[in-house]
Parts: structure tokens; sequence; C-alpha cells
């Protein structure tokens, strides 16, 4: 998670779908993503348990290798 410069996770509630980003910077990168999932409280709805990813969103663009880019992408 921390070689392409992820700092974050998206939180997203299993129940009502509230979703969150959080800051996981003060954790060793070598804490699988994973373990993060059941320990997570809905601050909506206060479920405990959530699914847990990478906030790819926060990933630097990386150039591309032909030069061109996809029809669509932000």
């Amino acid at each position: 998670m921390r070689s392409p410069g992820i700092r974050s996770l998206a939180v997203t509630c299993e129940l009502c779908h509230h979703a969150a980003v959080a800051d996981v910077a003060r954790w060793p990168g070598r804490v699988p993503v994973p373990t993060f999932g059941p320990k997570m409280v809905c601050t909506r709805c206060g479920m405990v348990g959530a699914d847990v990813r990478p906030n790819w969103r926060e990933q630097p663009e990386r150039p591309s290798v032909t030069g061109a880019r996809w029809a669509g992408a932000a």
C-alpha cells in the first residue's frame, strides 16, 4: 500500500453504506489493510466492522506508457 504513495483507506459501512476516508499514515506500512476492517466503527449507525480498501484516489497520477489517455479518464 505504501509503495504507490497511499496513506489513507476508503472505509464503507456494510450496514448503512456510510463512507469515509481514514488516515493510516501513523501505522507502519507492514500492517495489512484487512486488519483495519474489523476494528472500524461507523460514525453514522455504530456498527463495528467495515469494508476497508486502499484509497486509490490518493495515488499520484503516473505518466502514460504510450502518452495517450483513455477516453473517460479523469
